[in-house]
């Protein structure tokens, strides 16, 4: 059995975007490929973690629960920052005098709403559970209606743990998603715990055996395609300049 690396890199892509694309291969090894290791695989964190999945906050105000909505520009906040942005977002649009301040708790990294103004039966906030950026916040469900509201949950800024690596030609069914007890192309995971936001976290393979896919049969990879998903399958984004290179040894 004889064995060559395979370079996939997104600059290579024939279609797609940097999370979605298509390489193309040429060698004839391609065409009788029976198993795939996958050696290393290099993404770079340039994924915000507000983004247009999570930056959608819908809310009511007063005795009478007047329901308003509104959306966080896409970014990478700190707690400070994404304070600053609810606060500005929120007292836009309230109404009678009221405002909102939004504190953190340093012990507890839970987020404190108090509302207050000119006519008290104004300074009621419910924030409801239809709001994506409620799992940032650190809510689950509508909370009471209240002048001085207190999250459950310590906030969360960090909502990518690791990248999904799918690819249905070099790994069809080699995953499987508890959720949707279904099987998955995933080739691999990367974690990016010990990558900040700018970085470019990497997988290097330390065991040949456990990035080892064995095919049934006799497999053609002259064209490869790749996506990046979130632990939910939801496929992310990166910006044009930044490329994926996944490096995978192919036996034939």
């Amino acid at each position: 059995m004889q064995s060559k690396r395979l370079v996939i890199n997104s600059r290579d892509k024939q279609t797609g975007t940097n999370t979605n694309f298509t390489v193309q291969f040429n060698d004839n090894i391609t065409q009788s490929v029976v198993k795939v290791q996958v050696l290393d695989v290099f993404i770079p964190n340039q994924f915000y973690n507000i983004d247009s999945s999570n930056n959608y906050i819908e809310y009511k105000q007063g005795l009478n629960l007047v329901n308003f909505n509104d959306t966080i520009t896409p970014g990478q906040y700190n707690i400070d920052q994404l304070i600053t942005a609810l606060e500005t977002k929120i007292n836009a649009q309230l109404t009678g005098g009221a405002a909102t301040t939004i504190t953190k708790n340093e012990f507890t990294n839970q987020l404190t709403f108090t509302t207050a103004g000119a006519v008290p039966v104004n300074n009621q906030l419910q924030l409801i559970d239809t709001t994506t950026i409620k799992e940032i916040l650190g809510f689950e469900n509508t909370t009471t209606s209240t002048d001085v509201l207190t999250l459950p949950f310590a906030w969360n800024l960090n909502p990518l743990q690791y990248v999904q690596v799918h690819s249905q030609d070099l790994a069809s069914s080699n995953g499987l998603d508890g959720g949707a007890s279904a099987t998955i192309s995933l080739l691999e995971t990367v974690s990016l715990v010990e990558t900040p936001y700018g970085g470019v976290a990497h997988f290097e393979a330390v065991d040949s055996e456990l990035v080892e896919i064995i095919y049934d049969d006799v497999r053609v990879l002259n064209q490869v395609r790749i996506k990046l998903r979130n632990a939910s399958g939801r496929l992310l984004e990166l910006p044009n300049n930044h490329h994926v290179t996944i490096i995978v040894k192919a036996y034939y």
